[in-house]
């Protein structure tokens, strides 16, 4: 039979055709297979069906299935074929790669069931035979791609229902339970299979669901110990199935002793799923089994660290908000409930700062959980993190989100945990101050810099906080006008078109405001740009609505309030507090104008102030007030104004009436006080006072007795006019009279003594017997005249009869009455007799002379006074009558001095040059000009004495004045006197006593002393310092010896100081004496007190400044040098290379070169071959050539002609008849085109000075410019002045730059054309900082170019450049051909030495080859040629 199946045909039409004989062949057959044999005849024909379906290809017909069927009838099953030929007949088909075949579908379905193998199988426990079918069925890849979908169907219906059944009640599967838990390992084998394979296969993912389903528990437990470690590799694995790890994880979630011994393969396992983005089933291995036995977990350590490292490896933002929520969110909550070990606490700040750098808002609340721990982090510990920490949530400014996003505002509630501990950890502040006030600088421009929209509130909430993280005892005053203009900005902006408010960013700027107060407040003083800063605002910000329509304070009226109030206690001297004069003018207007009452405060505050300590400054304003005290009835003031009145005594004597009557205002409260003031007028000018005064003054007395103390007070004020002004109390002579009699007080009886003392030395005799006369009847007539008033009386006829002793004598007879009753009067009538009195009675007879002489010459001034006033009232009406002819003169004489104008500003610059000058003026002048006649002893000998080079005299040599420019030099780097001193010295050496004389005579006239005698060393001192820590002592050394070598000397203290010299003199003279300052900085040099002391006299003495940096270390600098520093571009001068002796750079050496050349030219008999032409540039060989001698003269124009008289000829050299070639580089001193940079682009920059060199153009390059004798600056000033066209070029450190910024002032100020080039970006346009004003008009062109493969000077931005160029120079022809100066055969001159010798080698046997020499470059009109040599 089974030959007989082998035999049956493949093909389908022929099979139909057969079918009836074959089915008949069959049935025959299958009755003769003998009974005793006959499970081998029936694996015979098992097999041999199995080779038929095997070698079939045919389309599959349901013939064919009706012919497997036929076949496996006749071959009844009756349990004879042995399980193990089953298997073996049954893996046959399994093994077979025909899984696409349907009829071998068919065969595998049909054999299954009709041998109900599963059943077989299962109940006999034959493991083995199992195996062997799950062996091959795992040969099978039942790939997507090589199944169709019918039959995708087919094999998952029969591995789902038949092979691995769901159901329970099916009894012919494999996967029953009790065969599961046998072949647990088995099981596990293949789900491992089956789940890794079900990305590309729908059976196999079919196989692994059924498997999971049943068999839940499959991975509870394993056979070995390296099983669960094997699965969970093979899970993470990609691609990986989530059901896999799902099933590993719940499966660890049951086993605790599991999790235990395997959690750091539990925790690799998470970090490679998370490295492939798969975060859902990393979450899942969290979720079961870290989260569920975290309490099992004792090394907190291993796992803290695996998230910091997950953390990093977290790229893709969209995986980073599902990691941040999955996975650290629980992660954290458990830690931070399980509160680790203290030892672990730097770890969990470094988990923050690595879950912070996430920049997502899910990983917000997990860093509030985290910081918020109590009592838990060395605070002190932690500087480098804080500061991460800050940097980092100030990056959360662009991070993408709701505005409302609830995890963004977060960002503020951490912050605050920060700032909460700085209350008790003072030393947070050190490390949060820089990052936080580089946020608030950044977002005080109230956009984001990103897409340049208004930033989102959950910022400002954080930069409310930021400003409190700065360390306001370290902020410069730089910062506080940098936020002062911030504020500024705004109010300016105000103006515009929008009127939106934005509550949450002025919140923010009122908090800005604020630490602007807590730094102002910090600062020793302020400088008066500062104050002028705040000055300026609080005057803008008062312009505006204090309030808006719902009643709520503006944010301009708040910051103005907020710093108003502080900048009181900030005011230094007077020019700070006039600063605020015109703030003060406008709250006053305010208050009385705008009836804004609540501004009172503020300008009664600022003036108290002012009166205190500054009333020079009051004094201008003493009309306002004035009107203040008088108009408004406001008297806090009133108290102060005595100290004003001296210094501006007008505005008082204008509105003295007012004064008087507003004594008893308010029911004369303020009487004591404008009493006091009166006094101080009263006194120092009782001319002034008027008899309508005088009468109000009396009629006051009587109409306000009621009032306590008026009487007195007024009375004071009359006694004050009574000795001046006697004859206005005439009428009241009386009432001074009965007012002494009845109140016999102090104050009244003075006035009386004044008036009657006064009136007598005005009227004569006469009058003082009248004024006698009255003083007796005085005393005969009161009957209770106290004993001190009597004496008082007889006082005041002592002082009437020591001028008047006949009047006196007169009265003998009525003073005889009283002798006996007062000592006084006694005194009299001994003084009438002529009795010789006690030294005691003498004296006070004296001091009563005394008092008669002064009040005479107050009488006789106040006479002088009057008739000065009418002369001068006359005086102003004939001034008044010429004052229009006068002011028609004025206006002729200001247009004569327009028409002047441009003639004096052409002559500036000629006069610039004789009068920046230290010299003093005095002498100055006529001293060079003895200096400069020609003689042994002229100025020559003078510098070669004072110990100039011979380079030094030979520049000055060349100057208009070479004595001025020596002795310049000279009074520049000494002090005034010490100067002075060495100068005559060093004349009278040389026999110039007739310069010395001129020179001291001068001094003698002006009042100067010449000192006799200075301990100080009279020698010119090296123009280069070196300030540098004991520390790096040897480092310094050596950089001083190579310094030398390349012409520049160097002072520093170790070879400076001599015995007995005091450390502190000599550096003070070695810093004066020098033209620029090197501070060789490492991280102890901002520590010393030495150090600083020497940068702070380099800046007191505007020395300029070049920071080294000889170590790693932050810049600015840390502590009080870093606001200094921040303003300057340090050199980084410590990456030494292994093979290099100088622990310097090469490059970063001839930077610091370039730096100290542009203020000091080296000595060329100080610099050594090894850097004999470093100032030469080095790129390409560039040089400059002369114009050759065939230049058409008419093609030269005049600033070439300069250019060429400027350069000597070298003397020519003949070589075989070949025309003179002279190669020296060319000095050009009137450009066409100035290039503006920093050093770092100076390959870019050579290459655009090539480029448009070869067009044409005459270009000024600092690089091409380092020789001779001038500083470079003077070069610059030049270069700039002659330039038609300044190209800048652009940088964040060009914009930084002090040299870069003085070259744009200049140009600027000249009103040159500058061309902006932005080579770099910048953050914003115009760039922040001093340039800004420069830029601000100017529109850029776009040279950036990062990344994109283009050449830099290319494109149309080169062309929109060449356009700007062809405007200011039209004379430069760049469109005309011309040949490339590159193509031009090279000079002999120009080769190296070995070719040289190897052509002449070549001569003696070619001579017909003998190079030729050619001329170096051709002429082009209105350019200089450049050549690569």
């Amino acid at each position: 039979m089974d030959a007989f199946i082998r035999q049956v045909p493949h093909d389908n039409t022929e099979l139909n055709n057969q079918w009836p004989a074959i089915f008949d062949r069959l049935n025959k057959l299958s009755r003769d297979i003998p009974e005793n044999n006959g499970s081998s005849c029936k694996i015979k024909c098992l097999d041999a069906l199995v080779d038929y379906v095997l070698a079939d290809d045919e389309e599959f017909e349901e013939i064919k299935s009706s012919f497997i069927q036929q076949t496996l009838n006749k071959l009844p099953n009756d349990h004879s074929i042995p399980n193990g030929e089953l298997v073996r007949i049954f893996c046959r088909l399994l093994d077979a790669q025909k899984t696409n075949k349907t009829i071998h579908l068919k065969l595998i379905r049909k054999m299954y069931y009709f041998y109900r193998l599963g059943e077989c199988l299962c109940n006999d426990g034959a493991v083995p035979l199992i195996d062997q079918i799950f062996y091959s069925l795992q040969k099978q890849d039942f790939s997507n791609n090589n199944l169709s979908e019918k039959m995708q169907e087919d094999w998952k219906e029969f591995v789902s229902r038949s092979l691995f059944s769901q159901l329970s009640c099916d009894g012919n599967k494999l996967n029953k339970s009790e065969t599961m838990d046998t072949m647990r390992s088995s099981y596990q084998q293949l789900y491992r299979h089956a789940v890794l394979r079900s990305h590309e296969s729908t059976i196999w993912s079919q196989i692994s669901c059924v498997i999971a389903r049943t068999f839940p528990t499959i991975f509870d437990v394993f056979a070995t110990p390296e099983d669960l470690q094997l699965h969970l590799s093979a899970a993470v694995t990609p691609p990986v199935a989530f059901d896999y790890v799902n099933l590993l994880a719940q499966s660890l979630q049951r086993q605790p002793d599991l999790f235990k011994s395997n959690s750091s393969h539990i925790y690799a396992a998470i970090e490679q799923l998370v490295v492939h983005n798969n975060i859902k089933e990393a979450d899942s291995i969290l979720t079961y089994a870290i989260v569920h036995h975290f309490g099992l977990i004792t090394n907190h350590e291993e796992i803290i660290n695996l998230f910091i490292r997950l953390c990093s490896t977290v790229t893709d933002v969209e995986c980073r908000h599902s990691f941040c929520k999955l996975l650290i969110a629980p992660f954290i909550y458990e830690l931070a409930k399980k509160k680790p070990s203290k030892k672990l606490a730097v770890s969990c700040f470094d988990l923050i700062i690595a879950i912070a750098d996430l920049k997502v808002p899910e990983a917000l609340p997990s860093i509030k959980r985290l910081v918020a721990i109590s009592e838990f982090y060395p605070w002190k510990q932690l500087d480098k993190h804080l500061t991460h920490l800050i940097q980092v949530c100030s990056a959360y400014d662009e991070v993408s989100g709701d505005n409302k996003n609830k995890d963004l505002s977060i960002l503020a509630d951490v912050l605050k945990v920060v700032h909460d501990r700085t209350k008790t950890n003072a030393s947070i502040l050190q490390a949060t101050h820089e990052p936080a006030l580089e946020a608030v600088l950044k977002w005080t421009s109230g956009k984001n810099e990103a897409d340049g929209e208004g930033c989102r509130e959950y910022v400002y909430e954080m930069g409310k906080l930021m400003t409190e993280l700065v360390d306001e005892k370290r902020v410069s005053a730089d910062t506080c006008r940098q936020l002062v203009a911030v504020l500024q900005k705004r109010v300016n902006d105000l103006d515009g078109d929008s009127y939106e408010v934005n509550y949450a960013y002025e919140g923010f700027l009122s908090a800005v405001t604020t630490l602007i107060t807590r730094c102002m407040k910090q600062l020793k003083s302020l400088p008066l740009t500062l104050h002028e800063d705040v000055a300026r605002y609080c005057l803008s910000a008062l312009k505006y609505p204090l309030h808006r329509e719902n009643g709520s304070a503006t944010v301009e009226y708040l910051t103005a309030l907020l710093l108003w109030f502080s900048v009181g206690a900030c005011l230094g001297n007077e020019d700070d507090a006039r600063v605020y004069e015109k703030c003060a003018d406008r709250l006053f207007e305010m208050v009385y104008n705008e009836n804004e009452e609540s501004m009172h405060s503020w300008w009664s505050t600022y003036w108290s102030i002012v009166l205190m300590n500054y009333p020079n400054v009051a004094a201008n304003h003493s009309e306002q007030l004035l009107q203040e005290i008088i108009d408004h009835k406001q008297i806090m003031l009133l108290g102060m104004l005595i100290i004003v009145y001296p210094k501006n005594p007008q505005p008082f004597h204008e509105r003295l009436d007012d004064l008087i009557h507003a004594l008893f205002d308010n029911n004369g409260q303020q009487l004591t006080s404008i009493a006091s003031l009166l006094n101080t007028i009263f006194r120092a000018n009782p001319q002034l006072i008027t008899p309508a005064q005088i009468d109000y003054l009396f009629t006051s007395i009587t109409s306000h007795h009621h009032i306590p103390y008026a009487s007195d007070s007024i009375y004071r004020l009359l006694a004050l006019v009574a000795n001046a002004q006697p004859q206005l109390f005439d009428k009241y002579r009386q009432q001074l009279i009965e007012a002494a009699s009845q109140q016999q007080t102090y104050d009244v009886f003075n006035c009386l003594h004044q008036y009657v003392i006064a009136s007598s030395v005005l009227n004569g005799e006469e009058a003082a017997g009248d004024n006698l006369t009255l003083l007796i009847d005085l005393i005969k007539n009161t009957k209770t005249l106290s004993s001190d008033l009597c004496t008082q009386i007889f006082q005041t006829c002592q002082a009437i009869g020591s001028r008047y002793k006949a009047a006196l004598a007169k009265k003998r007879e009525d003073l005889v009455l009283y002798e006996s009753s007062n000592s006084m009067c006694r005194t009299l009538i001994d003084m009438i007799d002529g009795n010789k009195m006690s030294e005691e009675q003498q004296a006070l007879l004296n001091r009563t002379v005394d008092e008669m002489t002064e009040i005479e010459a107050r009488v006789v001034q106040t006479e002088k006074t009057v008739d000065k006033v009418t002369k001068l009232v006359k005086r102003q009406e004939l001034h008044m009558t010429n004052l229009d002819a006068h002011v028609n003169h004025i206006d002729t004489q200001i247009t004569d001095l327009h028409q002047q104008v441009d003639l004096h500003a052409r002559e500036i610059e000629r006069i610039d040059a004789k009068t920046l000058s230290y010299v003093p003026s005095e002498w100055g002048h006529q001293v060079c000009r003895l200096l400069n006649v020609r003689a042994d002893n002229d100025w020559r000998l003078l510098g070669k004495r004072f110990g100039y080079s011979a380079s030094e005299l030979k520049h000055w040599a060349m100057q208009l004045d070479p004595s001025m420019s020596l002795l310049n030099e000279w009074y520049m780097t000494h002090k005034a006197d010490e100067a002075t001193y060495g100068l005559l010295k060093m004349l009278g050496d040389i026999g110039r006593s007739d310069v010395e004389d001129i020179i001291r005579s001068a001094m003698s006239v002006a009042g100067q002393l010449i000192p006799d005698d200075l301990p100080i060393d009279i020698k010119r001192l090296p123009p280069v310092f070196l300030s540098y820590q004991w520390g790096s002592q040897k480092a310094v050394t050596r950089l001083k010896s190579h310094l030398e070598q390349a012409g520049y000397g160097c002072w520093m203290d170790t070879g400076e100081m001599g015995g007995g010299d005091k450390l502190f003199a000599k550096i003070d003279a070695g810093i004066r004496g020098a033209k620029v300052v090197v501070c060789c900085l490492n991280k102890k040099y901002a520590q010393s007190d030495n150090c600083s002391r020497e940068v702070h006299l380099t800046i007191s003495t505007g020395k300029p400044l070049i920071p080294l940096q000889m170590e790693k270390q932050t810049w600015p600098p840390e502590g009080a040098l870093g606001p200094i520093m921040s303003e300057y571009l340090y050199i980084r001068f410590f990456d030494r290379k292994a093979n290099d002796e100088n622990y310097w750079p090469a490059d970063k050496f001839t930077e610091l070169l370039g730096q100290i050349r542009y203020h000091v030219a080296p000595d060329p008999d100080m610099i050594s071959d090894q850097y004999r032409n470093w100032f030469v540039p080095r790129v390409d060989n560039l040089i400059f050539l002369q114009p050759t001698a065939t230049t058409d003269s008419t093609t030269t124009t005049p600033d070439e002609k300069k250019d060429k008289e400027a350069k000597e000829q070298k003397k020519k050299k003949k070589t075989g008849g070949d025309d003179d070639d002279d190669d020296t580089p060319l000095v050009v001193t009137h450009p066409q085109i100035m290039i503006s940079y920093q050093w770092d682009y100076q390959k870019d920059i050579v290459v655009l000075y090539k480029k448009l060199t070869r067009l044409g153009y005459r270009c000024w390059l600092d690089i091409f410019q380092m020789g001779g004798g001038d500083s470079l600056f003077e070069k610059i000033d030049t270069g700039i002045r002659h330039a038609k066209c300044i190209l800048s070029c652009v940088t964040p450190k060009y914009t930084k730059s002090i040299n870069c910024r003085r070259e744009m002032a200049l140009a600027d100020a000249l009103q040159k054309l500058i061309v902006p080039m932005l080579i770099e970006e910048t953050g914003s346009w115009p760039p922040a900082g001093p340039m800004s004003m420069v830029f601000a008009e100017r529109s850029y062109v776009d040279f950036r170019r990062e990344g994109d493969g283009r050449e830099r000077w290319s494109g149309k931005e080169f062309e929109m450049v060449l356009a700007r160029l062809k405007q200011a120079i039209p004379e430069v022809e760049t469109a005309q051909p011309r040949r490339h100066i590159l193509e031009m055969q090279r000079p002999m001159t120009s080769m190296k030495r070995e070719e040289r010798d190897k052509g002449k080698e070549k001569e003696k046997e070619k001579e017909k080859l003998k190079l030729k020499r050619v001329g170096s470059a051709p002429v082009i009109a209105q350019s200089r040629a450049c050549s690569i040599m």
